[in-house]
């Protein structure tokens, strides 16, 4: 619609201008003619029109449209720093650096807002509570738990069995430390004061580890040997 008037706007005024500079040559202009009055209507009638108006403004953007009207603020604004680059260099500067800086701190705030969320304690994050971990099981419990993998044919969770077995009473005595951290080697070296007690540990120990972390298959011989090395282990600290 908007084309189609501009067509009738340029259409009028390539036929009035020259009609203008003929009547100025002659010493009377005849009077305006029914079909010229018909043009002076609809052209009155497309300047008054609220697209023509709007399109006058600077385009089709809709000021009742959030979207439209800030794009249309960011696009005057970009064109008035244009403008100022050429007129004034040093406000066009500092206009720069004051609009880059908000930016930044802008970018800057969702960056420490994410960051400070995703890094919430987790104690005050929404969610059902953590059970509490329960209490180790103790060395009479996990044989027992043995004896009943071994019987099930589950041998690799039976040695585990024995050899969590090996450790909690090792802690109990004191001989190694009641925590979760130490891994099997440092086990072993804790122990290397002590060599009868190492001799049983550290096969126990290298059977443990090809068998469950290796996950190479057990047998009912492994848990044979594993619960006499633990048998051994226990006589070894059983003054202590």
């Amino acid at each position: 619609m908007t084309g189609t008037r501009a067509a009738l706007i340029l259409g009028y005024i390539s036929g009035i201008l020259p009609a203008a500079a003929w009547a100025q040559t002659r010493p009377e202009a005849p009077a305006a003619s029914p079909r010229r009055e018909a043009l002076d209507r609809e052209l009155q009638q497309i300047l008054a029109a609220p697209d023509f108006q709007r399109a006058m403004r600077g385009g089709d953007e809709d000021s009742l449209n959030p979207a439209e009207w800030l794009r249309l603020q960011v696009r005057r604004l970009l064109e008035r720093l244009g403008g100022l680059h050429q007129t004034n260099y040093a406000l066009f500067l500092v206009s720069v650096s004051v609009l880059v800086a908000v930016l930044l701190a802008l970018l800057a705030h969702i960056t420490y807002t994410l960051v400070r969320a995703l890094r919430r304690p987790s104690g005050e994050r929404s969610g059902p509570a953590r059970p509490a971990p329960s209490p180790p099981q103790s060395p009479e419990d996990l044989r027992r738990q043995a004896d009943e993998l071994a019987a099930r044919g589950e041998f690799r969770e039976a040695v585990r069995a024995l050899y969590l077995a090996l450790l909690r009473s090792l802690q109990l005595k004191g001989v190694l430390p009641r925590t979760r951290s130490q891994t099997n080697a440092e086990n072993l070296r804790a122990l290397r004061g002590c060599l009868t007690l190492l001799a049983s540990v550290q096969p126990f120990t290298e059977t443990y580890d090809s068998r469950w972390y290796g996950r190479r298959p057990a047998g009912p011989e492994d848990v044979a040997r594993c619960r006499e090395w633990l048998e051994a282990a226990l006589r070894e600290v059983a003054d202590l």
